[in-house]
C-alpha cells in the first residue's frame, strides 16, 4: 500500500478536536494521520521503510476537497462544445450562428447555449428562419429551462398556431396565438431525445464531454460531484475511467424521476455491479416543481416585477406521489424547486407524506436550489430535516435579481444565513451548466461578499461546501473532513482564504488537488503544459 505526506503545511481540517495541523499521512486512499510536520515524516518513513514521498507544502493552505452537490458533468462538456451566447443580443446570435456553422447540412440541428433576456429581451423565430430555413434550430437559455428555437424546430417538436399545447410545459405565443419561438422546461422532445441518445450512448462524445468535466473538476480542487447523470451509459464511461486510472472525482449519479425507462435502466446498472465503493455510487431520484428566476417560471407567492410569472412544472398533487413513492422504496428524493410558493406546496406534501410513511423522515430528502424562501418554512425546513442543497453560483448577477424580483426579495433570496440559523442542513455546489462556473473559491467568496443580510462566514461557507455536501450525499463517514480514517481528498490552495480580505477569497487558486491520496491536478504542470501550447 503507496503512503505519502504532505508537510509544512496550513492545514484546515474542518474537525471539531483539531481545527489546524501541519502535516497529513495517507495510505492509499484513506488518511492516516494528520498532525505536526515531524510525526508525519516519522511515521510516512516507518510504515514505508524509509522510502515514504514527503511532500513540503511551503506553509499553503490545504482544506477538504471541495463536494459539489449539483452538476450535470456530460452536459456541462456538451456546452463547452458548443457556441456560446451569453451577453449577446439578438442580431449578435445571428452572426455568431453563422460563424459556428457556416455551412450546415440540410437537417442538421443547430445547437447553442447561453443567452439571456438582458441581453436578448424579445428572441423570434422569425429572425432564426430567415438564418436558418433549412435547418431546426434550438439554442438553450442560460438557466438550461427554456429554449429559443425557429419553426423548423417548433414542429419537430409538434408545436404551432392552432396545435394542442404540450403536455409539459410552457410555449409562449402572440396576441394573435402564434407561437415566438421561446419554449419552458417542455421536458422529454423528439430534439431531446436525440441529443441525449448522441451524448450518452456515442462513447466517443460522452467521452470527450466528460473529459472535459473531469479536466475542470481537478483544477478547481472538486473531489466529488453529485451527478445529474440521468442515464446509464455514463456509468460505463465512469468505470472505464476508474480501471484505466483516469478517474479524477467521485461520483454519485442520478436517475431522473419523470422517466421511468431511464430510472430503471440506471438501478439496474448499479444492480449489476457497475457502481465501485466511494467512487462511483447511486444518488437521490431527481424531480421537478418549478422553473427559474430567468425563465419567470419559478413558483413565487407574488408575481415577478415585470411578468405575471410563477407556475408548476408538475400539477400540485404530484410531490406528494413522488414523496409516497420514495417513502415506499426508501430512496432518496432530490426535487427542483426556486420559488417561495413552490417551497411551501412541497413542505405540506412532506408533512402529509410524513404522516403517512415517518420512516421518509430518515432518506435526507433535499431541495434542490431554493432560492426564495418564506421565514416561516424556513424554521419548518429545520423542524422537518429537510436538507437545502444550494448553489452559490446563481449569485452572479445581483442585477438581474433585484431587477425581476425587487429590492426587498432580492436581499431575502438565497437565504444561507437564515437556514444555517434555523439548523438546517445545508450544503453548496454549482449547477453546472445551469449556472456559468462551477469554481467553488468564486461561490464561496460571493456567500461571504454579498449584499444584505444573508451572507455567511468563510469557514461556514468552506463547511457547506465539504461537509455539508458529504452529508448530502450519506458520506460524511468517508469525507468533508480532514480526519484519520477518512478518504485522503483535498485541495492546496494560493492562500489562507480564512485569513485574507473577503475581497479578495475569489483571487484564491487551487495550486493541487488529491484525491485519494492521489495527485489529480498540479498548477506547475498546468500552467508548464499552456506554455507549451
Amino acid at each position: 500500500m503507496s503512503r505519502k505526506a504532505w508537510v509544512n503545511g496550513n492545514i484546515i481540517t474542518l474537525d471539531g478536536s483539531r481545527p489546524r495541523a501541519e502535516a497529513i499521512v495517507a495510505e492509499g486512499e484513506l488518511i492516516a494521520f494528520v498532525g505536526g510536520s515531524a510525526e508525519a515524516r516519522a511515521l510516512a518513513e516507518e510504515r514505508a521503510g524509509g522510502k515514504a514521498e514527503v511532500v513540503d507544502l511551503g506553509g499553503r493552505t490545504v482544506v477538504p476537497g471541495f463536494n459539489d452537490n449539483h452538476v450535470h458533468a456530460v452536459h456541462m462538456g456538451d456546452h463547452a462544445l458548443a457556441p456560446d451566447l451569453g451577453g449577446l443580443d439578438a442580431q449578435a446570435i445571428v452572426r455568431r450562428l453563422r460563424e459556428a456553422y457556416p455551412s450546415p447540412a440540410r437537417g442538421e440541428i443547430l445547437r447553442a447555449f447561453n443567452w439571456d433576456y438582458p441581453a436578448c429581451p424579445e428572441p423570434r423565430k422569425e429572425l432564426l428562419d430567415e438564418a436558418f430555413p433549412s435547418n431546426p434550430v434550438a439554442l438553450s437559455q442560460y438557466s438550461g429551462h427554456a429554449y429559443w428555437m425557429n419553426s423548423a424546430a417548433l414542429r419537430a417538436v409538434g408545436i404551432g398556431r392552432g396545435l394542442p399545447e404540450p403536455v409539459e410545459g410552457t410555449v409562449l405565443r402572440d396576441p394573435n396565438g402564434e407561437p415566438t419561438g421561446v419554449v419552458r422546461d417542455l421536458g422529454d422532445t423528439v430534439l431531446s431525445r436525440r441529443r441525449n441518445r448522441a451524448i450518452y450512448y456515442d462513447p466517443a462524445q460522452r467521452g470527450a464531454r466528460m473529459e472535459i468535466a473531469l479536466s475542470a473538476f481537478a483544477r478547481l480542487g472538486i473531489c466529488s460531484v453529485q451527478d445529474n447523470a440521468w442515464f446509464w451509459p455514463e456509468l460505463l464511461e465512469l468505470r472505464s475511467r476508474l480501471a484505466r486510472g483516469t478517474l479524477t472525482a467521485r461520483f454519485s449519479c442520478w436517475p431522473l424521476g419523470r422517466n421511468p425507462r431511464s430510472r430503471r435502466a440506471m438501478d439496474a446498472a448499479f444492480a449489476l455491479g457497475l457502481g465501485a465503493r466511494d467512487w462511483i455510487r447511486p444518488g437521490p431520484i431527481k424531480f421537478f416543481l418549478d422553473g427559474t428566476f430567468s425563465t419567470r417560471n419559478a413558483c413565487l407567492f407574488e408575481p415577478f416585477l415585470d411578468s405575471p410569472g410563477g407556475c408548476l412544472c408538475s400539477d400540485p398533487a404530484a410531490p406528494l406521489r413522488e414523496l409516497e413513492f420514495l417513502a415506499l422504496r426508501r430512496r432518496q428524493g432530490a426535487f427542483h424547486i426556486i420559488g417561495d410558493k413552490g417551497v411551501s406546496i412541497f413542505l405540506d406534501a412532506y408533512e402529509e407524506a410524513l404522516a403517512r410513511h415517518p420512516g421518509l423522515s430518515e432518506l435526507r430528502v433535499r431541495i434542490e436550489h431554493a432560492q426564495l424562501i418564506r421565514p416561516s418554512d424556513i424554521e419548518r425546513i429545520a423542524r422537518l430535516g429537510i436538507l437545502v442543497c444550494a448553489q452559490p453560483s446563481a449569485l452572479n448577477n445581483p442585477g438581474k435579481d433585484l431587477a425581476i424580483l425587487g429590492r426587498d426579495r432580492a436581499l431575502r433570496a438565497y437565504p444561507y444565513r437564515s437556514l444555517l440559523d434555523a439548523g438546517v442542513h445545508l450544503s453548496f455546489g454549482s449547477d453546472i451548466p445551469g449556472e456559468s462556473d462551477c469554481d467553488p473559491l468564486r461561490s464561496i467568496h460571493m456567500a461571504v461578499n454579498r449584499e444584505g443580510p444573508e451572507r455567511v462566514g468563510v469557514l461556514e461557507a468552506l463547511d457547506c461546501y465539504t461537509r455539508g455536501g458529504a452529508y448530502a450525499e450519506f458520506a460524511e463517514a468517508r469525507k468533508g473532513s480532514l480526519v484519520p480514517g477518512m478518504l485522503a481528498d483535498f485541495a492546496v490552495l494560493s492562500r489562507d482564504i480564512a485569513s485574507v480580505p473577503l475581497e479578495t477569497i475569489g483571487d484564491t487558486r487551487v495550486e493541487e488537488t488529491v484525491v485519494g491520496g492521489r495527485s489529480v491536478f498540479s498548477r506547475e504542470r498546468f500552467d508548464s503544459q499552456a506554455d507549451k501550447r
